[in-house]
């Protein structure tokens, strides 16, 4: 009986160099398919935004909820904060804040949130590991006993804000909304700063892209709230930007597109050069 053969070197490095390539040619399908996996689970996320919008404005006098509160009782520190400088700007990442686990802390929003099966789209959770260039963040993060990125839908600041810096912006009432299909409740952001376009990252519980004295002088700059977007081609910076890591092009997790949770109960991805259109809701 004639002895079998095994592999030659030759053979081996044929077969090494056909799973490579098979590899090669798979690996971008599959991840998009796992991108397109995560999207999805992150627009039934924020379905449950719209949902809790239309009930907590149902039972309240068609009232928002106040954006710089929308999740937490209070802005205030509460006594797990300590030592933190700026303790209000690292709780989308402070796992001793986390309301699934810590639901004391929750304000009057926050039960009508809790058929969400997450606060924190997926994508965002896996890239928001490697850094954050918020200001804040880097200023505070070594104090950040319990880091867990756990929610990063932030509401739309002209929707029910009591601050006095854009009383000529907002509207306290759902039925105030002039364009209902085209006004996010709750948008995705971004731990990523391009100084160019944005001066934060996701560092609150709502998206504000400017004061009312901003406003005034993009509307002067532009002469319609449609043509307001952010960056050197736009008007300069504006303090937030809707996020850009879904449908991002390759090594650029800004130049894409972030969910956002329209007041229709529609939920649709839209680029950060859209952020005040469809945040303005006048």
């Amino acid at each position: 009986m004639p002895k079998r053969k095994g592999f030659t070197l030759i053979e081996l490095l044929v077969v090494i160099a056909i799973i490579a390539l098979l590899l090669a040619i798979l690996l971008p399908a599959l991840n998009k398919a796992k991108e397109q996996g995560q999207r999805a689970v992150c627009k039934s996320n924020l379905k449950n935004y719209t949902l809790a919008i239309v009930m907590y404005t149902g039972d309240n006098d068609d009232k928002f909820p106040d954006p710089s509160s929308c999740y937490f009782s209070q802005t205030a520190a509460y006594p797990v904060e300590s030592g933190l400088a700026s303790p209000i700007h690292l709780r989308w990442c402070n796992g001793d804040l986390c309301l699934r686990d810590h639901p004391q802390y929750a304000g009057p929003f926050f039960p009508y949130l809790q058929d969400a099966r997450a606060f924190i789209c997926p994508t965002f959770s896996r890239i928001a590991h490697r850094a954050s260039e918020d200001h804040f963040y880097q200023a505070d993060a070594g104090k950040l006993r319990n880091y867990k990125p756990w929610y990063n839908y932030t509401m739309n600041a002209y929707l029910g804000s009591p601050s006095s810096g854009v009383t000529k912006s907002r509207v306290m009432r759902l039925s105030e909304v002039k364009r209902p299909a085209e006004t996010f409740s709750f948008t995705e952001e971004s731990a990523l700063v391009d100084t160019q376009y944005n001066v934060s990252g996701l560092n609150d519980t709502y998206m504000i892209p400017g004061s009312d004295s901003m406003i005034e002088g993009w509307l002067n700059q532009t002469g319609s709230y449609r043509l307001i977007k952010p960056g050197p081609e736009g008007v300069g910076q504006f303090w937030d930007v809707i996020a850009g890591f879904h449908h991002a092009p390759t090594g650029d997790l800004l130049g894409g597109k972030g969910n956002c949770a329209f007041l229709d109960g529609h939920i649709d991805a839209h680029a950060r050069e859209e952020t005040f259109p469809l945040a303005w809701p006048r």
